[in-house]
């Protein structure tokens, strides 16, 4: 790296600002970074040429592409399609994580360069405010795995592309610096250069080498990566020279934003704005004010003049921003929900609409988003093709939200009249934060209710950035995972589905808890995983001619190795049959699986398949799987939609995988490297999860029985690679479960009922094979049954219900409306029994009606004030008491009364201070305990 540096006349200083040391052409005394330089390009740009956003991109592909690397498609927002460790893509190394940049995978080229949009969300607040911060951005990067058979290029190219590309903009090589510095994250670290023009850092040179130990230490790591970012945005701002990086990337969308808005623009006033945004560190700056105060300073206005006029301009480049976000979130597959990226998305939709009313915006968050649709379709048709499927999404969400603030406005009322009760002046932000969590309220409407109740109510500068930071990722469980330590266990299911009986041969015998588990050298015991139970069997032992019968209640896999559970039905036995079965290690032994469960379990596996790629037709290609579980009888498959699933929509499922059914088509399954199978059928192969390894076996259901090219194995040609393909394929998945080898094979497929498990997830329950027949004719059962309470036919029942639920309703009106005269015409008839007594009006009274009616009566006659104390009892044993606000502030409360009577019922009861009941066994008792009512009031 030095030499490089030196060979391209680069010199070596020291920054007497912030100390750091770093290169550059001519002798200078600060590093070239904000804070110690300013942004000096804003109206002067370093660029003899303008470009925008997508000029540059082609510059920096055509660049790269030239000096020897592969330009390679981006890759979704949704880094969860292959890993389980992040929800979103926040660099373009991401990618690559962690199946290449471990050494696990070969990457798809190498070297190779990309343009990937990322989305970050730990800023989120400074956003619209700084002029470069977004939450969508561009990383352009230039990668290369260098392994020690294999070195691409390291430190030394890395720089020389770097000055070439910024070179090859007509950007004056002397502006450039290259800051010494150091890269951690994601448990790997090497240095790295930042690399500065003119005050903005514009690309950050990674050299990936060292592993983070748990103890802290480093130590080498054999893949070395050239991890290379560059700020395409900041790229096309420092050419166009605009006052904020909005300008100069989503110029058409601002545009039109300011004509729809009337907002007027201080040019002056935004470009200051981001020189000082460029003298701080706003990253960890959570308070933006300080920004706001310092800028207000510089221009010598107050701060309310500087908020008139840059707020209503920064509201505008949120929506900018944020609407791109959410073009490539949603086209990505994510689905705005409470939980997840789902809930990544909903906030930063939220966030848009809430500065769209500020901005006093008639037009609707669609209206908003073809705007931005219009302007990024040009660019990347893939987003054009899901631009129904966003649309959709956006109105739903739209209604949603302004569903949520109504329903929610009084939970916030209700914590307020709580937290004044707690003499609590100030909402915390613990609260401000669960109101936004749980009820979707957001901050500033939640203040303004604050306001109208004379309650505090501040927001932080930083309140989004917070609520983002805590659902930003995975929070892993660490696992206790058990070391085993064998070869592989052989998969002979694999090899032939079929194989109902097996051989193998004792490996060990090991102890799990209060289990015993035997490891064979092969089995036809599949192992649980996938959502797909184990298989159950038996494993034969000839032992002198006489066979040791043991029975399998669970399979599981472990590091490749089958432990199959055996059944000790007196767990006291545990050590002696361990100690027995250990002395038979290396004896041979017959197998046979529960051919039953396990065709049952395969029909429901195959089924599922089926049932996704249905949904796709009937729903969208967005659908994804939220997870599986397959039974014996019922199945369950969940289903990422951002709507309930209609029953018309579900009919048309069904219909659909079973006409997939009766085709008889072909499954097909072989294993695949990994890059082979993502290449030929991209990362819609995870439906089912990330699955691990660098190879895969990959299942394809066929769009024809013809093109079979099963052997009783059930494994494909390797050499007949044409027919393994996309096109002709009804679904095709990463999948380790186990498969009938023809969709014929299911027999039916019925979906039972779907519900919603949580917001934007919705649950099929669906039987296939025999379990399928048996569904339907429970339902049959179930229709025959009812019609025949009726006494009608099947097709009458319908018609029929409707009658009686009509007649019933009519009949349940007319008879509350009886009831009510009726307990209107007993109120009249005891109203001359009311007694005072110490000042107060009472009422006691033995009553021939049930409780319901008894606590009519007594709530009317407390309600109207016409007594301040009443008690019903009636002869079953039951009894009500209800006192007024007079007689409770005078310590006469009707749950204590209640207490007092019904003991001498032989029973119990309790209630609230104004109304309660209770009951007790002794009913000739009932006069007695009203009596009682006088005596605890003389008392």
């Amino acid at each position: 790296m030095t030499n490089e540096l030196e060979s391209l006349g680069y010199k070596r200083q020291k920054c007497v600002k912030c100390e750091s040391y770093f290169w550059s052409l001519k002798e200078r005394s600060t590093c070239g970074d904000a804070p110690c330089d300013e942004y000096e390009f804003i109206g002067n740009s370093p660029t003899k040429n303008s470009y925008n956003l997508y000029d540059i991109q082609q510059k920096f592909k055509e660049f790269f592409e030239k000096n020897g690397h592969t330009p390679i498609p981006r890759y979704p927002v949704l880094a969860k399609r292959w890993r389980d460790d992040v929800f979103l893509v926040g660099a373009s190394i991401y990618d690559f994580q962690p199946w290449v940049t471990s050494g696990l995978v070969e990457p798809p080229a190498n070297p190779l360069t990309i343009a990937q949009p990322s989305i970050r969300l730990n800023d989120v607040d400074n956003v619209g405010r700084t002029g470069r911060h977004m939450t969508c951005f561009t990383m352009g990067a230039h990668h290369a795995f260098n392994s020690p058979e294999n070195e691409i290029y390291w430190k030394e190219n890395t720089v020389k592309l770097c000055h070439g590309f910024i070179s090859s903009l007509e950007i004056d090589p002397s502006e450039i610096t290259f800051i010494e510095s150091w890269w951690e994250g994601g448990g790997n670290a090497g240095p790295c250069y930042e690399v500065c023009v003119r005050g903005v850092e514009l690309a950050t040179l990674v050299f990936m080498q060292y592993k983070i130990l748990s103890n802290g230490e480093k130590e080498e790591i054999p893949l070395k990566t050239v991890d290379t970012g560059y700020g395409l945005e900041r790229f096309t701002w420092i050419s166009q020279g605009t006052p904020t990086a909005y300008d100069a990337c989503f110029a058409p969308v601002i545009d039109k934003l300011k004509k729809i808005t009337n907002v007027d623009v201080d040019e002056k006033i935004l470009a200051e704005n981001a020189q000082i945004a460029g003298m701080m560190d706003i990253e960890t700056f959570a308070d933006i004010r300080s920004l706001r105060e310092k800028v207000a300073e510089r221009l010598n206005i107050s701060l309310d003049e500087l908020l008139k006029s840059t707020e209503p301009m920064e509201a505008i480049y949120i929506i900018a921003d944020h609407t791109r976000c959410l073009a490539f979130m949603i086209a990505d597959g994510i689905i705005p929900s409470n939980v997840k990226e789902g809930y990544l998305a909903r906030l930063v939709l939220r966030r848009t609409i809430r500065f769209m009313k500020e901005l006093e915006m008639k037009e609707s968050l669609s209206d908003i988003m073809n705007i931005q649709l219009n302007f990024l379709t040009e660019f990347y048709p893939e987003i054009m093709e899901s631009e129904d499927h966003i649309m959709n999404i956006i109105n739903l969400e739209e209604k949603r939200y302004f569903k949520t603030i109504e329903s929610g406005k009084k939970t916030v009322k209700r914590n307020i009249k709580q937290l004044k009760k707690q003499k609590i002046l100030e909402m915390p932000l613990k609260t401000l934060i669960e109101l936004y969590d749980a009820q979707g309220m957001p901050p500033e409407t939640v203040k303004e209710i604050a306001d109208e109740n004379d309650f505090k109510a501040n927001i932080p500068d930083n309140f989004f950035t917070l609520v983002a930071e805590s659902h930003s990722g995975e929070k892993q469980k660490e696992k206790k995972v058990l070391k085993i330590d064998y070869p592989d266990t052989k998969l002979l299911f694999y090899d032939d589905f079929y194989k109902k009986d097996f051989e193998a041969e004792i490996i060990d015998v090991i102890k799990i808890k209060s289990d015993v588990a035997i490891i064979l050298n092969q089995t036809a015991i599949y192992p649980e995983g996938g959502g797909q139970p184990s298989d159950l069997g038996t494993l034969l032992i000839d032992i002198n001619d006489k066979y040791l019968e043991l029975s399998i209640t669970h399979a599981e896999k472990v590091d490749g190795v089958v432990l199959h559970r055996i059944a000790i039905n007196d767990k006291s036995e545990i050590d002696s049959k361990y100690e027995y079965l250990k002395k038979l290690l290396g004896w041979k032994l017959k197998g046979k699986i529960d051919w039953n469960r396990r065709i049952a379990l395969a029909r429901n596996h195959t089924a599922t398949h089926l049932i996704i790629a249905a949904s796709k037709q009937v729903l969208g290609d967005h659908v994804w799987q939220a997870g599986a579980q397959k039974g014996l009888t019922h199945s369950r498959l969940d289903l990422a939609h951002y709507k309930r699933i209609s029953e018309k929509e579900l009919n048309e499922i069904e219909k659909i995988a079973n006409s997939f059914v009766m085709d008889n088509l072909a499954v097909d399954t072989r294993f695949m490297s990994r890059n082979e199978a993502e290449k030929a059928y991209g990362l819609s192969l995870y439906q089912g999860g990330v699955v691990p390894g660098s190879v895969i076996r990959v299942v394809r259901v066929c769009n024809s029985k013809n093109q079979s090219i099963e052997s009783k194995s059930g494994l494909t040609n390797p050499d007949d690679s044409n027919s393994f393909t996309v096109q002709n394929s009804i679904d095709v998945q990463a999948c380790a479960g186990t498969h009938v080898l023809n969709t014929g094979d299911i027999g039916l497929i019925k979906i039972n009922k779907t519900e919603r498990v949580q917001d934007g997830v919705e649950r099929l329950d669906f039987s296939a094979g025999i379990a399928a027949v048996e569904s339907m004719q429970a339902n049959d059962k179930l229709l025959k049954d009812s019609s025949a309470i009726f006494k009608v036919a099947n097709n009458q029942l319908p018609k029929t219900c409707d009658r009686f639920f009509s007649e019933w309703k009519g009949f349940k009106n007319e008879i509350e409306k009886l009831q009510k005269e009726i307990a209107d015409l007993k109120s009249s008839n005891i109203e001359n029994d009311i007694i005072e007594l110490n000042g107060l009006k009472i009422l006691t009274q033995v009553l021939d009606g049930d409780i319901k009616e008894m606590q009519k009566i007594a709530t009317d006659f407390t309600d109207n004030e016409k007594v301040d104390l009443i008690a019903i009892g009636n002869m079953d044993g039951k009894i009500v008491v209800s006192t007024s606000k007079t007689a409770i502030d005078n310590g006469i409360k009707a749950n204590n009364i209640v207490k007092n009577l019904a003991p001498i019922l032989g029973g119990g009861g309790g209630g609230r201070d104004n109304l309660a009941q209770g009951a007790g066994k002794n009913t000739d008792k009932i006069q007695d305990a009203l009596n009682e009512v006088l005596n605890i009031v003389k008392n």
